[in-house]
């Protein structure tokens, strides 16, 4: 059975041009759908799906890179418990 999961992460904005901080904030949505039984993984970044897909029963234990606007982040899909996204070494536990 699938389970869901998502997280609302906050970065700060920066100026295209001259790479400074403008004082806003943008918040990312990621959201996660998964069957660690069946491997299946669709995750969705700011409204975009990309499928993170993995054999049956191996998704446990993996972790994937991707990109939230500037910030690379890393989800993990723990052996135990829901899976977590990890930040510039914060970690983010996922929502209900």
């Amino acid at each position: 059975m699938a389970k869901k999961y998502y997280w609302e992460i906050e970065e700060a904005e920066t100026d295209t041009e001259s790479g400074e901080p403008t004082g806003n904030t943008l918040t990312h949505r990621v959201e996660l759908v998964c069957s660690k039984l069946t491997g299946k993984a669709l995750i969705t970044i700011n409204g975009t799906k990309f499928d993170i897909s993995e054999k049956p029963f191996s998704l446990c234990g993996t972790q994937q890179m991707f990109r939230l606007g500037d910030m690379p982040a890393q989800i993990s899909f723990n052996k135990k418990g829901a899976p977590t996204i990890t930040v510039d070494n914060q970690v983010f536990e996922a929502k209900k």
